[in-house]
């Protein structure tokens, strides 16, 4: 069930979007806490109206980030939590097909609990 939100700064360029949502897909079920590939949702969005820190006046204009949200249901241990971000955070470390020429960009990964007894999933054929 975890649904993945990614969000990237306009500033990073050519990225690989399909790669990155299929590394952190393969990262999060290779942790062996996901029961089947076709439960973990994700998508990916760029942002362009944002602000990092106090803006380009401050000192820190050559800034950029790429972000991930996990959400899950509750009832995992935080060893469990840890573990799918670490994992999370590993690949993304890795993965270089963007450009960011001059940036630095802070690669950021968290989990979000959803209570699993108000959570409603319903599969639909059609």
């Amino acid at each position: 069930m975890p649904q993945m939100f990614i969000d990237y700064s306009d500033n990073i360029q050519n990225l690989d979007k399909k790669g990155l949502m299929l590394g952190l897909n393969h990262a999060l079920f290779d942790t062996g806490l996901v029961t089947e590939p076709h439960d973990i949702k994700t998508r990916i969005q760029k942002v362009s109206d944002y602000l990092i820190g106090l803006g380009e006046e401050n000192g820190h204009p050559n800034q950029a980030f790429i972000f991930v949200r996990l959400q899950g249901l509750s009832g995992r241990t935080e060893e469990q939590k840890n573990l799918m971000t670490e994992s999370l955070s590993q690949f993304l470390q890795s993965f270089q097909s963007y450009t960011a020429t001059g940036l630095e960009v802070q690669l950021c990964v968290e989990f979000a609990e959803m209570p699993r007894d108000i959570y409603k999933k319903v599969i639909v054929k059609k």
